[in-house]
């Protein structure tokens, strides 16, 4: 991502942990999220959503295993709680606990200076205790610019200094890894975010909500929207667009919404943008920002197209 520090970190206040605890939680969160858990190793992380029984998202974000009894999920904060209070409708009589968990801190960290030497050739999706801090390789990571979560009361202490402007989202959305937010639940469906290409949805594990929905999507193929990333330029002190905010075929007199935001950010003067377009637009359309005579977004082709 052009403008990006070669080195930095970035607290993540947006991020939160809900904690899933019991005897009972790899069986119970296995059953609610596209991703398989029983199988997870300490070692690893992995992408896992959240839907309704339509299908839904609901929430989405990455999850592991802390010994045999005990899963994290790293979500949107701002849907945390609602997350929290409907899992803990269909906890029934299982042995599981469900809640917040405060400590330790979220970071941001990317480049070689910044991430631990002994994660710049992982797998994405590694998990390692380095240091005072627990670490994933973020899925956006890369050889010549390692990228990870670090989880941590302390800030990094590499040789990088914290980075203005919203990097960390804007270097996510880039790398196709939107999240969603209160503002964009039960709006989307998981193909929306090319879930079912990346890895996010565990089509040979076994049910959960919108299950039958979303392979029925896939295995008939009839995927129509896809998501597609842009950028345009913008005023450093800029606000990012609110999530499900429309974008519009542009300069199209009739005003007819044609894509949808799931993600946005602003870093150096550059709006980022993870949007939901429909593909039998592509490529002849041109998205606008807000209106049909706003910002145009300069987009790169979505998952499924020639």
């Amino acid at each position: 991502m052009e403008g990006l520090a070669t080195n930095g970190f970035q607290p993540l206040p947006g991020c939160a942990l809900v904690r899933i605890q019991g005897p009972d939680a790899p069986s119970f969160l296995h059953g609610q999220l596209t991703h398989g858990v029983t199988a997870l190793d300490d070692d690893q992380a992995a992408p896992a959503a959240y839907c309704t029984p339509q299908g839904r998202l609901l929430a989405n974000g990455v999850v592991w295993r802390v010994g045999n009894e005990d899963l994290v999920w790293m979500v949107s904060r701002d849907v945390a709680d609602s997350l929290i209070k409907r899992l803990r409708m269909f906890v029934l009589r299982a042995r599981v606990t469900i809640g917040l968990d405060d400590a330790p801190r979220a970071w941001g960290v990317w480049g070689s200076g910044a991430v631990p030497d002994a994660l710049h050739e992982s797998p994405v999706w590694t998990r390692a205790s380095i240091g005072d801090a627990d670490w994933i390789v973020a899925p956006m990571s890369r050889g010549d610019r390692p990228a990870a979560w670090r989880f941590s009361d302390a800030a990094p202490t590499a040789a990088a200094g914290t980075v203005a402007g919203d990097a960390w989202t804007a270097l996510r959305l880039s790398g196709g890894w939107p999240w969603i937010r209160a503002a964009s639940q039960d709006l989307f469906l998981p193909a929306s975010l090319d879930m079912d290409l990346n890895g996010t949805i565990d089509f040979a594990k076994g049910c959960y909500p919108g299950q039958e929905v979303i392979a029925r999507s896939h295995y008939r193929g009839t995927v129509k929207r896809r998501m597609a990333y842009g950028t345009a330029p913008c005023p450093p002190d800029a606000s990012a667009l609110p999530p499900a905010s429309d974008l519009y075929a542009a300069g199209d007199t009739a005003g007819r919404p044609a894509g949808r935001v799931i993600e946005s950010a602003v870093h150096q003067g550059v709006l980022h943008v993870a949007a939901e377009i429909t593909l039998s637009d592509w490529p002849e359309m041109r998205y606008a920002v807000g209106a049909p005579d706003g910002v145009v977004l300069d987009m790169r082709a979505p998952s499924g197209t020639a």
